[in-house]
């Protein structure tokens, strides 16, 4: 009878203390290349990130970037802590301090600087090296950017995003831009892309770098509800 219970005390504690990840791959569109070039014989399933003719709208008909699908049903927190990966050089890390400033003007998501806790919102920045070959018909993968989703289910259950946004570094003329930064640290925040090349979410870079009314009602959507 003691070891029945005790076994039973054990299961509730792996329920409720273990925690569970959900939806953790990165940006859809970099997954989906890296997976194409890793198995060229598997065709990958349309992606919303891989389409440049998606827009959505609010309730009141005016246009919103579209949400990535990963957190579009998430209550998330508008605080992000980041840090940025060993190795950046000065001007890597200041084209994201200046993307960073960018979001923090709109007044609907806070980025500090920082480690943040198991429980809070991060965003890790940094730099990687990819070239493109023949099959990508003179197209350039300027960066690469996406949520993670974590939640905790039982006792403190959470749920928080442990983001990615990163440039690359192959190509600094056309990684290393304000413009690539604030599209890459606007999918870690969730934005999807949008259809409008006045957005910068864009799948193609315009070198905007302000971000439209539709990109601000897309971020009020994630984390005011609106």
């Amino acid at each position: 009878m003691k070891r029945s219970w005790l076994l039973w005390l054990t299961m509730i504690i792996v329920v409720v203390f273990i925690p569970l990840k959900v939806d953790g791959q990165p940006a859809p569109l970099s997954f989906w290349r890296q997976l194409d070039a890793l198995t060229p014989t598997l065709t990958a399933p349309t992606s919303s990130s891989q389409s440049t003719n998606r827009q959505q709208t609010t309730a009141d008909g005016k246009q919103m970037t579209p949400t990535e699908s990963i957190v579009s049903d998430k209550t998330l927190s508008p605080t992000y802590y980041y840090t940025f990966a060993s190795g950046m050089t000065a001007s890597e890390r200041s084209v994201f301090q200046r993307a960073v400033s960018i979001y923090n003007a709109t007044g609907i998501v806070k980025l500090i600087p920082g480690s943040a806790g198991t429980s809070d919102n991060a965003v890790t920045f940094f730099v990687y090296k990819k070239h493109m070959d023949k099959s990508q018909q003179g197209m350039i993968e300027a960066g690469h950017g996406g949520p993670k989703i974590i939640q905790r289910l039982g006792v403190g259950a959470y749920t928080v995003n442990k983001a990615r946004a990163g440039l690359n570094v192959s190509y600094p003329q056309y990684g290393v831009k304000l413009s690539v930064a604030i599209h890459e640290l606007g999918h870690a925040l969730g934005l999807d892309h949008s259809s409008s090349r006045r957005s910068v979410m864009y799948p193609v870079d315009q070198g905007e770098t302000a971000l439209a009314q539709s990109d601000i009602r897309g971020l009020k959507a994630i984390y005011q509800g609106e």
